[in-house]
C-alpha cells in the first residue's frame, strides 16, 4: 500500500518538525550519551537491587522490564533537558499521547502477528509447547502471563521512546533522508538487542525499520509502542516464555525465518497503512490528518 511517494513524505514528518539545526551540537550530543548512559545504568542499578529479594523468575522478569525501562527513560529524560524539548517532543507530535493509538498498535499487531506465531507454535518442538514451558517455569503459570503482559506494555514503550523517540529525532538532526534514518536507527536497534545470530539480527532489523516506519507515517511512538508491546507479549507467553530475547540456539537463517520476517514486517507497514488512510481508525485513535506524514512530500534539508 506505501509507494515511493508514501516513503518520500517521511522526511516531511510531523514528529520531526521541531527538529532542526540547534539539535545537531556534538557538545551537547556527548554530554547526552556521556550522561544518559552513566545515569540510566545508575537507575537500572537501583531498580535491580530493589528487586533483589524477590524469586528469581518473578525478579528475572521484573529486571527485564522495569529495570530496563528505567534505564531507556532516564536517558531520554535527561536529554530532553539538555535539548530543551518537552519529554512530550519525544513521544508524539500530537498535543496530547494519544492513548487509543497505542492500544491500536497493540490490537492490530497481534492480529498481524498471529499467523507466523501460530505456525511457530504448530511446528515447535514438544518441550516448547505453552503449557510445558509455563508450568516449568512457575507454579502459577496464568499469574505470571498476566503479569508479563502488564509489564511488557511499559517496558516496550521505554525501548520506543529511546529507539524511535531520541534516536530517530536525532539522527534526523544530521540527515532527513528517510531510508537512512529508518535502516540507521533499525540496526542501532538490532545491535543493542544483542542477539548477532542471522536470524536474530535480521529479525530485529525488519522490526526495527517497521516501528520506524509506523512512527514517522504517524507522526509519534504510541502506535510503535502498541506494536512492539504486541510482538513482546506474543513471544514471552507463546514462543519463548519468559524471555525477551530472541532464542540462543544461533541459529542460522533459513527460508523459512526470512519468510516469516518477511510477513511481519509486511504486516506491520499494512496496519500502519490502514490508520493513516482509513478515516474511521483515524478518528477512533484521536489521530489528525496533520499528524500523518504527506505522501507526496519532498525531504526538506537543513541550510
Amino acid at each position: 500500500m506505501s509507494g515511493v511517494g508514501t516513503v518520500a513524505g517521511l522526511a516531511d514528518s510531523a514528529f520531526l518538525a521541531d527538529v532542526d539545526a540547534h539539535d545537531r551540537d556534538t557538545a551537547r550530543l556527548a554530554l547526552t550519551l556521556a550522561g544518559g548512559v552513566t545515569l540510566g545504568y545508575v537507575a537500572a542499578t537501583l531498580v535491580d537491587v530493589a528487586l533483589g529479594g524477590l524469586p528469581h523468575t518473578l525478579q528475572e522478569l521484573l529486571f527485564d522490564t522495569a529495570a530496563n525501562g528505567m534505564f531507556w527513560l532516564t536517558f531520554v529524560a535527561l536529554a530532553a533537558v539538555i535539548a530543551h524539548h518537552r519529554l512530550r517532543a519525544y513521544l508524539t507530535a500530537a498535543a496530547h499521547i494519544r492513548w487509543r493509538l497505542l492500544a491500536l498498535g497493540l490490537g492490530l499487531a497481534s492480529l498481524a502477528l498471529a499467523p507466523v506465531v501460530v505456525a511457530d507454535v504448530l511446528t515447535a518442538s514438544p518441550g516448547r509447547t505453552l503449557v510445558a514451558s509455563w508450568a516449568s517455569i512457575a507454579p502459577n503459570g496464568v499469574v505470571m502471563a498476566v503479569l508479563s503482559t502488564l509489564l511488557l506494555i511499559p517496558a516496550a514503550a521505554a525501548e520506543e521512546l529511546f529507539f524511535r523517540g531520541w534516536l530517530l529525532r536525532q539522527t534526523a538532526a544530521f540527515t532527513r533522508r528517510p531510508v537512512v534514518l529508518i535502516v540507521f536507527t533499525a540496526i542501532v536497534f538490532s545491535v543493542l538487542h544483542r542477539d548477532f545470530s542471522p536470524d536474530g539480527f535480521v529479525s530485529h532489523v525488519l522490526m526495527g525499520v517497521g516501528f520506524a516506519y509506523m512512527t514517522l507515517r504517524l507522526g509519534g511512538i504510541e502506535f510503535s509502542a502498541g506494536a512492539h508491546a504486541a510482538n513482546n507479549i506474543l513471544v514471552v507467553l507463546f514462543v519463548e516464555p519468559l524471555t525477551l530475547g530472541a532464542s540462543d540456539a544461533g541459529a542460522g537463517l533459513s527460508l523459512t525465518t526470512l519468510a516469516g520476517d518477511a510477513a511481519i514486517f509486511a504486516g506491520y507497514i499494512l496496519i500502519a497503512e490502514m490508520v493513516a488512510r482509513l478515516p474511521q481508525l483515524r478518528q477512533w485513535a484521536n489521530v489528525k490528518p496533520e499528524e500523518i506524514s504527506r505522501i507526496d512530500a519532498a525531504a526538506p534539508s537543513f541550510s
